[in-house]
């Protein structure tokens, strides 16, 4: 190779390697989580809505942070500045999903961004969960943006059964709003994490959609015989009627709860099930099982 050819081919390498990787919606637990993971292997930029989470976002790992509102392009268009991939969260449960997901899409086609991952979730097509549905459109307009793209389905997480954490001491019951004998394929949001990582920080996995279950499905009678066998207490799983839910919610908007509630008779009739084969097949190693996710936080 030739030496001014050589020089500009280690310059674009070390402008490439100084480019940042972008997580959007970077203040919750999902975004917190994904930086984490991220930032041990590469520069993030984080997206987050509130100047509170900006050290929060900081001490998980977050190289760069921009405090803006999704729903405005200047905050997008600011955060994309040295942005070489996007893994782009949707705020839960927000009505202008399918609007975000425009803005992002095309600041990321304006930016020149090599690689947009989108977190989904696990069966998108179910129109009977509006919030799915949303994620749903947002993935169509990602095929047809033209982007080099992967989208994750992740199933719901095991930290989600952790909400009532005090009840299972307390009272020894494992309280959900649909049947019990619903049948779930959980993940461990750690897991999620590190095929997020592995996604965006490895090749051979543009344009693919990959559904994302840590375990075989299992209903929540089988949950609470996990969890008593590993508190060493007794649990049992109980149905809670939906109205009671609504009446000891508390600073959710009516959107929200009109979206949860139809999740609630969802999961009630049918679950949510998946096959663990294919995060098998992404961290090259058995994801953590249920059992191991608690006795990993006690």
């Amino acid at each position: 190779m030739c030496q001014f050819r050589r020089k500009n081919y280690l310059y674009y390498e070390q402008v490439i390697a100084k480019l940042m990787i972008l997580v959007t919606g970077a203040g919750g637990k999902t975004g917190r989580t994904i930086i984490k993971s991220l930032s041990k292997v590469e520069n993030v930029c984080a997206l987050v809505y509130r100047e509170e989470h900006v050290s929060i976002a900081k001490s998980f790992g977050a190289e760069k942070i921009i405090v803006g509102d999704m729903h405005y392009e200047s905050a997008i268009r600011s955060a994309m500045q040295g942005v070489r991939s996007i893994y782009h969260i949707c705020p839960n449960m927000n009505p202008e999903e399918v609007g975000i997901g425009k803005l992002i899409i095309d600041s990321a086609l304006k930016s020149g961004v090599g690689h947009f991952v989108y977190h989904s979730v696990l069966h998108p097509q179910t129109e009977k969960m509006n919030h799915h549905w949303q994620k749903m459109r947002v993935e169509e307009m990602v095929f047809e943006s033209g982007l080099p793209f992967t989208i994750l389905q992740p199933a719901p997480y095991m930290q989600n059964l952790l909400a009532n954490w005090k009840s299972f001491f307390e009272d020894g019951v494992l309280r959900v709003p649909y049947s019990v004998e619903s049948k779930f394929s959980f993940i461990d949001l750690e897991d999620v994490a590190e095929a997020a990582k592995i996604v965006l920080t490895e090749p051979n996995h543009r344009n693919a959609v990959y559904e994302l279950a840590g375990i075989s499905p299992m209903s929540h009678v089988e949950v609470a015989e996990i969890l008593g066998h590993v508190l060493k207490c007794e649990v049992h799983a109980e149905k809670e009627e939906i109205q009671d839910w609504k009446s000891r919610v508390t600073g959710m908007t009516d959107y929200a709860i009109e979206n949860l509630v139809r999740m609630f008779e969802y999961y009630h009739k049918w679950g949510l099930v998946g096959n663990p084969n294919m995060l098998k097949w992404i961290l090259r190693r058995e994801p953590n099982s249920f059992e191991k996710f608690i006795y990993a936080i006690i």
